[in-house]
């Protein structure tokens, strides 16, 4: 059998077809190289390459045929796991076949001839090594030019190749937990699957300006440039499959992977995209000697002279994916306080003049944040004391029973701030306001993550958007984002009432709400999750979802 032939004609008829773009940087590997590949310089041989699911998952099957050292037509075939845009393989030949009726099986003998492995720089061009176990025979390479391409084929060289037809959309949004990075900064990753494209973006906010390292899955995947603007420090890194003009291709799936951000060589942020929710009890273990996770609530108060006195309270929260414990110290003394748990100090208090009165505050957290102390020790069953220059001026027995669960009604306040005085007269913390976050408007809603995708209700088929929330102890963050809508001011309606203008412009807009207040952002004075959200425009929704 003469292979030359067949494969000139399919040359021909390749030659026929438009080429497909190329993509400039390396390609994954995905269903859409499945072709017949060949050097046009060595015409006469080529290789069949098909993307399949393998017991490993991802697995490329080749076929290369060419010929052996002594000129005899050979085919060779195997089987190898794509990791990205490689593919190794052990590859066989055979011997003992014979023609039509005359084959047996049985005498059919399989042997290993070498190792091949394949790479692609985009979707059109390639690379072949191979490695011939018979001595002798020379390794080598050989580039690979695609020769055919699927039936409504599109390849991009990014994820978004390997979608399964008719899969549903999705959206994963997390907020990286802060290492290095100031109290103030923030980082969310977000990945968006739709039907016409895979979207990963990481954004930095309230940073130092400069330029920050972004790392996925242990590899360095470009720099996010934080720049000053009208609604503070501000930068952004975004990829896209298939690739647009301002943006990488996503060649890599960042689901599960870990991600850091880094300035130099110090980290600041990092954290996963998993469910985009707060990680489960046990993801993030206290040291031994700590508290472990949980949900729960331990307060002590101690007022000696009643209401607006002199008071100390001390509060340990157990979350699920933290444990945070402070002690606070109202009208006491301008000073200095050492704070003796269990007889043990472990570090001090500083009391300050604030409006009303004096105010002081040390606090703790597992797995530490920055501005706070690493909790490596359980203050439960412990005497806390507040020890002055002039002695104890304040101590009390910590509870070793929960007084409340997170989020729950027993025993007391459980939103997390601090308005649960045993009948202060005041109606949070004793020198005023309606709670000590720094905002108004309410108590400080229960800690979590939300998000979800906004949906073209069909008045703009392709527009979209996004709406995410995350509420820590300390701070509350609501956004909306909106894509491919007609430039124009839009509505935002959260459970139908308007809450804010979107501006949108270039085809994308964005609001953003945060608790406390913040510089350029709305204040967050509601809780947006299980509302209705929805983008209008002259009383017509363009979006909606529900947080």
């Amino acid at each position: 059998m003469n292979l030359k032939r067949p494969l000139s004609w399919l040359i021909a008829s390749a030659l026929a077809q438009a080429v497909l773009p190329a993509v400039a940087t390396a390609a994954n590997i995905t269903r859409e190289f499945t072709a017949a590949w060949y050097d046009p310089s060595r015409s006469g041989h080529g290789l069949g390459l098909e993307v399949i699911e393998g017991a490993a998952g991802k697995t490329a099957l080749a076929y290369w045929f060419t010929y052996d050292t002594d000129g005899k037509q050979m085919w060779l075939y195997g089987t190898g796991t794509v990791v990205g845009d490689r593919a190794s393989m052990t590859v066989f030949k055979t011997r003992g076949g014979a023609y039509n009726g005359s084959f047996t099986p049985a005498q059919v003998v399989q042997e290993a001839w070498g190792s091949l492995e394949l790479s692609f720089s985009d979707c059109n061009t390639g690379q072949l090594r191979y490695t011939p176990n018979a001595a002798g025979a020379a390794a080598g390479t050989m580039p690979l030019s695609r020769l055919t391409q699927l039936f409504n084929g599109n390849c991009t060289g990014g994820v978004s190749d390997d979608r399964q037809v008719g899969s549903a959309e999705s959206e994963l949004i997390t907020f990286l937990t802060r290492v290095g990075a100031p109290a103030a900064a923030s980082a969310k990753a977000k990945f968006e699957e739709r039907t016409d494209r895979t979207e990963f973006s990481v954004e930095l906010e309230d940073l130092p300006i400069g330029d920050y390292r972004l790392a996925v899955g242990g590899r360095d995947r470009g720099v996010i440039r934080v720049t000053a603007g009208a609604a503070g420090n501000r930068g952004e890194l975004e990829f896209r499959s298939p690739v647009e003009p301002g943006k990488i291709l996503l060649d890599f799936d960042p689901r599960g992977a870990g991600i850091q951000v880094y300035q130099q060589t110090a980290l600041q942020f990092e954290g996963s995209l998993n469910s985009g929710a707060v990680p489960p009890p046990g993801t993030t273990p206290p040291p031994i000697g700590g508290v472990p996770t949980g949900n729960a609530r331990y307060d002590l108060v101690i007022e000696p002279s009643g209401s607006d006195g002199p008071e100390l309270h001390a509060k340990l929260e157990q979350r699920p994916d933290r444990v945070d414990f402070s002690v606070e110290l109202e009208d006491v003394a301008v000073g200095s306080y050492d704070l003796q748990i269990g007889g043990s100090s472990r570090g001090s208090v500083t009391v300050v003049n604030v409006t009303g009165g004096t105010e002081g505050e040390l606090e703790f957290r597992n797995p530490v944040e920055s501005g706070k102390l690493l909790l490596n020790f359980d203050p439960r069953g412990q005497q806390i004391r507040a020890v002055g220059p002039a002695g104890t001026v304040l101590s009390g027995m910590f509870p070793t029973t929960p007084t409340g669960t997170l989020g729950g009604s027993s025993g007391g306040d459980d939103d997390g701030d601090d308005c649960d005085d045993t009948g202060d007269d005041d109606s949070c913390d004793d020198n005023g306001g309606g709670d000590d976050s720094g905002g108004s408007g309410g108590t400080t809603p229960t800690p979590g993550v939300a998000s979800t995708a906004l949906t073209s209700t069909g008045i703009d088929a392709d527009a979209n958007g996004s709406a995410s929330y995350e509420s820590t102890a300390s701070e509350s963050e609501f956004e909306v984002e909106v894509e491919d809508l007609d430039d124009g001011s839009y509505q935002l309606l959260v459970g139908g009432v308007s809450k804010a203008t979107i501006q949108v412009s270039g085809s994308e807009g964005e609001v953003k709400f945060n608790r406390p207040t913040r510089a350029g952002r709305l204040l967050l004075d509601f809780d947006p999750r299980g509302a209705r959200i929805e983008i209008a425009k002259n009383g017509v929704v363009y979006l909606s979802g529900t947080l």
